[in-house]
């Protein structure tokens, strides 16, 4: 890329996947929440989420790994940050963080639940939301040998009788969260 001419075309195979749906009209509270770099892929929908009320959750080790909070600033939004050494806001992780949060959004259950983040950090959130029957989709990291769904080496495994196993890179990256099997 870096011998392009300006104006020169290239080739290009996408998009592939399937991105985040938009919430309902009655989901009165969006939360976004994010695990390190994971809060980045979180912003194009917030982007698409401008004008609506959002609460974006941001978790790191230490205050070097929070991103993005000047971005999500420019959207108005309501910002609460973790940091699991504690230099930075909440000391916890960013689900710690939402588990203490939580009980805000249960005056008014029409809520919806976006994250990106690591495994360890999702796997959390499928436990802290388990019985609330709450609308969250995921949006899965996964390392792609093709990219478009030949391989099958990004594959997950999920409740789906009919598909058990899914590619992150064709059927995902996105998923509902009640879908994936955590082991």
């Amino acid at each position: 890329m870096t011998e392009l001419r300006k104006g020169q075309g290239v080739d290009v195979i996408g998009p592939s996947g399937n991105g985040f749906t938009l919430p309902v009209p009655s989901s009165t509270h969006i939360v976004l929440i994010g695990g390190g770099a994971g809060i980045v892929s979180l912003y194009p929908l917030a982007e698409a989420l401008r004008g609506k009320p959002l609460i974006v959750l941001i978790g790191g080790r230490t205050r070097e790994d929070i991103l993005c909070v000047g971005d999500y600033k420019k959207l108005n939004s309501n910002i609460f940050i973790a940091t699991e050494d504690g230099s930075l806001g909440y000391k916890g992780t960013v689900i710690d963080l939402f588990e203490s949060r939580k009980k805000e959004f249960a005056k008014d259950n029409h809520y919806s639940i976006y994250s990106c983040g690591p495994v360890e950090m999702l796997k959390g959130l499928a436990r802290a939301v388990k019985s609330e029957g709450i609308s969250c989709e995921v949006s899965l990291e996964s390392r792609m040998a093709c990219g478009f769904g030949a391989c099958w080496g990004c594959v997950v495994k999920t409740n789906d009788p009919k598909a058990p196993y899914q590619r992150v890179c064709k059927e995902g990256p996105v998923f509902n969260l009640e879908d994936i099997v955590w082991e």
